[in-house]
């Protein structure tokens, strides 16, 4: 999320339009937390039931199927007035996280393909 407003920066909502780069970007960093957010306990989400946990799922869907159709305006919109409200939702949580020490022997012990 801070990626979708990172890269959208201080652009208009016209600037925004004409860039298509930014525009894949940003459309880029929104499905993928919208991805992120499916992954998301039950337990988790009906904690926080002001949030409109589907509508940001279903944000990923309209971007990754429907990238043709994609209204980037609508897509700014939800970047500068939406986002900021899911962020200070989830701020608390994100600064838990960062007191969790996750212990392994390293870093790099992955499953390989």
């Amino acid at each position: 999320m801070r990626d979708a407003q990172r890269f959208l920066g201080t652009l208009t909502v016209d600037e925004f339009e004409a860039d298509d780069k930014t525009q894949n970007a940003v459309a880029m960093a929104v499905a993928r937390a919208g991805e992120h957010v499916k992954g998301l306990s039950a337990t988790f989400r009906e904690h926080e039931p002001e949030t409109e946990w589907k509508a940001i799922a279903g944000t990923r869907d309209w971007i990754v199927h429907g990238y043709d159709e994609l209204d980037f305006g609508r897509l700014y919109y939800a970047v500068t007035k939406e986002l900021p409200l899911v962020l200070a939702v989830l701020q608390p949580y994100i600064e838990h996280q960062s007191d969790v020490v996750i212990r392994n022997e390293s870093p790099f012990d992955v499953p390989r393909i």
